[in-house]
């Protein structure tokens, strides 16, 4: 499951990550950044509270040892599994020390001057923290930077492919599950959760020392991220649902999908499958949906944009009648979120480049017939790609019962 290349401590990485920030805040000419994206602030220090009822943030400035600001309750868990040199407090709990009772004022302490250019993830920020900023800081300026955290978080290093490789394989072993057991005709319900507990034992067996914990919100955590769910027909164009008691039947289309975090990274999987024989409509747009991934497939390398790489599922789409229901993107970015930029659509001038991580899943969705998806999670190397979910990438068929 682990790749051959030996990797570095995470600390390594994180350090280097690091630097990057204070180089592009010296760029942008700020005084220091506050973060708060549970997903920004582990790629920066490797820690996951798991639940953020407390959020946790990295505070930064040139003339700041970063450091990671967590809520006393979390000390303990950051101190374990941080990847930072400096961790400090706020709020109470016990007898810890903490800067102050609520973060801001902890973060005033750890910046100690007014007048600073601040960069913020206004995208995330809510505007109650936004507003006490303004009022605790006294800020010269609020600057957001999401989108050049993002194009940071871009370029995958080595520890980050390792573990989105373990992730793969977790995925591919959820579906491959969930297919197995509809083929053996569970529910939706029920092929899904052996997929998700075939997931977990995987896991258990290989990798028992990987977290698979997810980043959880401020009202709830998440433990587990390994999903695995199953939609048929016309519950497929919802995209991501809860998985019914609906036994598949002759002439379905059902779609297993796979979630999977490992150590803080994100991979998935999904396939549709065909159940005993379909109609002629339908098996067009599976044709099709083969055909464009193949399209995408052939042309996969640095230097193209992903707009060209919609253009090509698109116009074999178009090409088969489907042009009036074209998918908005035929994948996306992954890492840290499932979902993380950027997005293979129209419009998107952005180069591909060695080391990014994407999904390719060009897929067709509509209430009335269902819809038709393959995803898989891919590396771009320095010469094209490498396929790090290995499930079959053609047809795939089911017997009835």
């Amino acid at each position: 499951m682990t790749r051959e290349k030996q990797i570095k401590p995470v600390e390594t990485y994180v350090r280097k990550r690091m630097l990057c920030l204070k180089e592009k805040m010296a760029e942008q000419a700020l005084d220091a950044v506050i973060i708060q994206k549970p997903e920004n602030v582990f790629y920066f220090s490797n820690f996951n509270p798991v639940i953020n009822s407390h959020p946790t943030y990295i505070i930064a400035g040139p003339e700041i040892e970063p450091c990671l600001l967590v809520h006393a309750l979390r000390m303990e868990h950051a101190k374990a599994e941080g990847a930072i040199g400096r961790i400090e407090l706020y709020g109470r709990w016990g007898n810890k020390v903490t800067l102050a009772e609520d973060p801001v004022n902890a973060i005033r302490e750890l910046l100690k001057k007014e007048g600073l250019r601040i960069g913020m993830e206004l995208d995330y920020s809510n505007v109650l923290f936004y507003q006490e900023v303004i009022e605790k800081l006294f800020p010269n300026e609020i600057v957001p930077i999401s989108g050049w955290l993002s194009m940071m978080k871009i370029i995958k290093d080595e520890y980050e492919i390792s573990c989105i490789s373990k992730s793969s394989e977790l995925v591919d072993m959820g579906v491959k599950t969930t297919i197995e057991a509809l083929e053996g005709g569970y529910s939706e319900a029920e092929a899904s959760t052996e997929g998700q507990y075939a997931m977990r034992k995987l896991w258990n067996k290989k990798i028992p020392e990987s977290e698979v914990c997810g980043f959880g919100t401020s009202e709830g955590g998440m433990i587990d991220s390994l999903h695995v769910w199953c939609l048929s027909n016309g519950h497929i164009a919802y995209g991501c649902d809860c998985p019914k008691n609906y036994y598949p039947i002759r002439g379905d289309l059902s779609l297993p999908m796979a979630w999977a975090k490992t150590n803080g990274y994100h991979a998935e999987n999904e396939r549709t499958i065909i159940v005993g024989e379909i109609d002629n409509y339908k098996k067009k747009a599976y044709e099709g949906m083969l055909k464009a991934r193949e399209g995408i497939f052939e042309i996969l390398k640095p230097g193209i944009s992903f707009e060209a790489l919609y253009d090509k599922a698109a116009t074999v789409y178009s090409d088969y009648g489907f042009g009036n229901i074209l998918p908005g993107r035929v994948g996306h970015g992954i890492g840290c979120s499932a979902h993380e930029f950027p997005s293979l659509e129209r419009g998107n001038k952005l180069i591909v480049q060695s080391g990014m991580v994407i999904t390719v899943e060009p897929g067709l969705m509509d209430k009335s017939w269902g819809g038709v998806r393959h995803s898989d999670t891919v590396l771009i190397t320095e010469d094209g790609f490498e396929r790090m979910t290995k499930l079959d990438m053609g047809e795939i068929i089911i017997k009835s019962l």
